[in-house]
């Protein structure tokens, strides 16, 4: 009965048991924290937020720490110290100006099908939006839920719509002021369009410049995009990763600017303009399946605001993180919250064990000592929260 036990006992000590890990990503060059950075097995995954920093814990042995721009790191919880240092890639010195893309855009708008989900699934998702008012966090908001999309890609046989996104939101924390010193609330953006806002565009053909360089030994196409003049004032720069075996976008980034773009009016006199934002999207494809989804991404917005008298110039900065896990899972998406509202007027309570253990998207020093902060009773701002201290 004795050995019965310990054998029960230990079989269950090895099935819960769990590798945990700790540290901070940097790049082997400059030693500067990595944010981005992927660090996943074929069970679990987390992210290194702004500062760098990661936990991950998994019951396999196994990780891959990667950041595209950087050598792929694979290796075991064992080996890996409390800071990891990553190489960037050598991009092949065989840089060309592209001045026929057709034939390699056919072959990726060929595989298309073959490489994402042109139809209905299911996948859990992390949402973190961060609000900067004159380089100040202002607002700090984490989601995390089950999402069913009609699509991944939108092809010409496919038009959005705003029903195209089902969620269900399980858990969130809010906290952030309502109004800034003019009395302005900043709308946030909804899950539609954020969503929306998330997936990679075509910035080819005659009003950009195309290169072309490859690297991890020809297996990868690096194509930069830079728009030419004839673009009157927004200036688009970027580049994709494609796949060579499967022409296959594994990433895509675009950062656009806007010059002498004119103000829209608001309420209360207030004028505001879009300054420039920035999306980075990198796909991965799963073993299950095949096909490539969002595995994370990131957009960044600059907006400048005054009013109509120009008394005063202030800046708004949002950030938003998406991570997806689960892809084409088989669960139910029961949706419980609207996909067009203001994503910071959406309430939901308050989970404190859940965040406690919540590791696939640390918190930044900063955000804690704002979240401290704001939550004084002797702060003069009014706030909006639904964390309970």
């Amino acid at each position: 009965m004795k050995l019965q036990f310990f054998i029960i006992f230990l079989f269950s000590t090895l099935v819960y048991s769990q590798n945990e890990l700790s540290g901070i990503v940097v790049d082997n060059a400059d030693k500067s924290p990595l944010e981005f950075v992927g660090l996943y097995n074929k069970t679990d995954h987390t992210m290194t937020n702004a500062d760098g920093r990661f936990q991950f814990s998994s019951s396999l042995n196994s990780v891959t720490i990667y950041r595209v721009g950087y050598d792929k790191l694979r290796t075991t919880f064992q080996k890996v110290g409390d800071t990891i240092y990553l190489n960037k890639s050598v991009l092949e010195l065989n840089e060309v100006t592209v001045t026929n893309e057709k034939t390699l855009w056919q072959k990726i708008g060929d595989s298309v099908s073959s490489n994402y989900p042109i139809y209905p699934y299911k996948e859990k998702f992390l949402l973190r939006g961060v609000l900067r008012y004159n380089g100040k966090i202002t607002r700090i908001q984490d989601i995390q839920g089950k999402l069913e999309r009609k699509t991944l890609l939108y092809t010409q046989d496919i038009n959005p719509d705003d029903k195209d996104f089902k969620v269900e939101m399980t858990n969130m924390r809010k906290v952030g002021l309502v109004k800034d010193e003019n009395e302005v609330y900043f709308i946030f953006d909804s899950f539609y369009g954020l969503f929306m806002n998330l997936i990679p565009v075509n910035a080819t053909g005659d009003d950009f410049d195309l290169t072309e360089s490859t690297f991890d030994n020809g297996k990868k196409i690096n194509i930069n995009f830079q728009s030419k003049p004839s673009i009157e004032n927004e200036d688009f720069s970027g580049h994709y990763i494609i796949n060579t075996d499967n022409y296959a976008m594994e990433r895509f980034k675009m950062s656009v600017e806007f010059k002498n773009k004119p103000f829209q009016e608001s309420g209360k006199k207030i004028r505001f303009r879009t300054v420039s934002f920035e999306k980075e999207i990198s796909l991965s494809k799963t073993s299950n399946t095949g096909k490539y989804y969002i595995a994370s991404a990131k957009y960044d917005v600059k907006v400048e605001l005054t009013d109509e008298d120009k008394s005063f110039t202030s800046f708004y900065d949002i950030s938003f993180i998406l991570t997806t896990s689960d892809n084409e899972g088989d669960f139910d998406v029961k949706k419980n919250v609207s996909t067009s509202k203001d994503l910071f007027k959406i309430n939901h309570p308050y989970d404190q064990s859940y965040w406690n253990a919540q590791n696939q998207l640390l918190l930044t020093e900063e955000m804690l000592d704002f979240i401290e902060k704001v939550q004084d009773p002797n702060n003069e701002f009014r706030v909006r929260s639904n964390i309970k201290k």
